[in-house]
């Protein structure tokens, strides 16, 4: 049992890094199993093992995950010894979470692997296995039953609006690293945090504007701005590797690019007169797409997509 905890610890990277959210980790990102205009398909994703799926502190809980080296991972390898605790937090909004605890009545009534009510409990990675009536992590295991900090057992499904427009100079052109044309990004700053953000996140059931953004945008420019994400291009969708996913909830993303190539667009003028934080501790600013900006690392990731997805820096 020692050995496994020595290994888990070195694997998981502990203690040299913040934990951090990240997409699942791809092998086919060379450009294999992609499709003609550069959208990953899920099936592409999740070739490698969820990292910070397995820190061994769960964030802000005085929970700590079973270890789990790389090859113990996948469900379908033997773990005899595998007996990790169940944590479910007792979450102020409980009209909007599942049930606290494991117990068969209380779950009895949720289906997964289907729309259930307002939730979509369905996973872009295909069929999830249910057992012993809680759903298990397509991407193997993570230290830890239970809901967690997330709202929902099985995916709990967000949106990643990208909004971007051309750096420019004073005198209206387009600025170049290199060879190479600049972006810039809309972020959010939420309170007491040191990163940027892309300004999205969880959905409430039947709504189609992640929570942060609506946090940043007035509401008379919300219904312009839903038109603007259905127009938008989809760069990425699938399981996120993130600190607070476990055996039986994790989170799925889907990032949608919304571009303005024109400065003089009037949609973009509007959005920008449409901005504004209805908390004072919120910032949101236009910030240079550099991977040196302080940013979550899995936003990282899909700013890469988006990126390559225009030839940009």
């Amino acid at each position: 049992a020692l050995h496994w905890v020595m290994k888990a610890l070195r694997d998981s990277g502990f203690g040299s890094e913040e934990a951090l959210p990240t997409l699942a980790p791809q092998k086919a990102s060379e450009g294999q199993d992609r499709e003609p205009d550069g959208r990953q398909t899920a099936e592409a994703v999740g070739d490698g093992h969820h990292v910070n799926a397995r820190h061994l502190l769960y964030p802000l809980a005085h929970v700590t995950r079973f270890p789990v080296p790389n090859e113990k991972v996948p469900w379908e390898m033997e773990f005899l010894i595998y007996d990790p605790p169940f944590y479910t937090d007792d979450r102020k909004d409980k009209g909007s979470v599942d049930p606290v605890g494991n117990a068969p009545e209380a779950l009895a009534g949720i289906s997964y692997n289907a729309v259930d009510g307002p939730t979509d409990r369905r996973s872009f990675h295909g069929l999830y296995v249910v057992q012993d009536g809680l759903p298990l992590n397509p991407m193997g295991r993570t230290g830890l039953r239970g809901r967690g900090s997330l709202c929902r057992f099985g995916p709990n499904h967000t949106l990643q609006p990208v909004i971007t427009r051309w750096r420019r100079n004073q005198d209206g052109a387009i600025c170049r690293k290199g060879i190479k044309r600049m972006l810039e990004v809309l972020v959010v700053r939420p309170p007491r945090s040191e990163s940027w953000a892309l300004p999205g996140g969880s959905r409430e059931p039947g709504e189609m504007l992640p929570r942060k953004l609506k946090q940043v945008l007035r509401r008379e420019f919300w219904s312009s701005f839903q038109n603007l994400l259905i127009q938008g291009t989809e760069v990425y969708k699938g399981y996120v590797d993130d600190p607070r996913n476990t055996d039986n909830a994790w989170i799925e993303t889907v990032a949608v690019s919304i571009h303005f190539p024109d400065q003089s667009d009037m949609d973009l003028k509007r959005l920008n007169s449409h901005l504004h934080t209805c908390d004072p501790g919120m910032s949101v600013q236009w910030q240079v797409m550099d991977k040196r900006i302080p940013l979550y690392a899995n936003h990282k990731t899909i700013l890469q997509k988006v990126a390559a997805l225009f030839g940009a820096f």
